[in-house]
């Protein structure tokens, strides 16, 4: 783990100490990156928890009050129109693992879905890292694009040209 990283861990793991309660986290966005062997400094928090509602709300306050940016919440797979591929927390890893707090991450192809739900400058180059060290094919992606259940909206239109985007450039 880069050093980069473990003051939010520290920080998590402060709090949850005090509670004595359990919480997973399925990390994306820039801090995921260390884990995927890719140094990228951040400045947020970005992932799926699982845990009490009490503990939740109390998580919140606790990383504002030390002043962390973060973005997280129980269901990552609608943080947009389009849902992640099918079975996604099944197939996550976890990276770290103490008493009260477990962290993962996305397996690599899946974690290229979510970074193309949001799809910047910045999103593409992770995904073209990620894809480059863990020698992911197009063949991969098309596949597990296909355990996606696409809504019938605007926005599906705008993603699947994001994944030819990809596709085109990894050729």
């Amino acid at each position: 783990m880069l050093d980069y990283v473990r003051p939010y861990i520290e920080k998590i793991e402060a709090f949850l100490n005090k509670r004595k309660e359990t919480l997973e986290l399925i990390l994306i966005g820039g801090l995921a990156m260390s884990f995927y062997g890719e140094e990228r400094y951040t400045m947020d928090i970005d992932g799926e928890v699982s845990c009490s509602e009490a503990l939740f709300y109390a998580l919140l306050d606790y990383l504002k009050r030390e002043g962390l940016n973060f973005n997280i919440g129980e269901d990552i797979s609608h943080w947009g129109v389009i849902p992640l591929p099918e079975g996604y927390r099944d197939r996550a890893k976890t990276v770290y693992k103490s008493d009260y707090l477990t962290i993962r991450i996305l397996d690599p192809v899946d974690f290229i879905f979510s970074k193309l739900m949001r799809g910047t400058e910045e999103d593409f180059k992770d995904i073209l890292a990620v894809i480059k060290r863990y020698k992911i094919r197009g063949k991969d992606i098309i596949e597990r694009g296909n355990l996606i259940k696409y809504p019938k909206d605007p926005e599906t239109l705008f993603f699947k040209k994001k994944i030819e985007h990809l596709l085109s450039l990894i050729r």
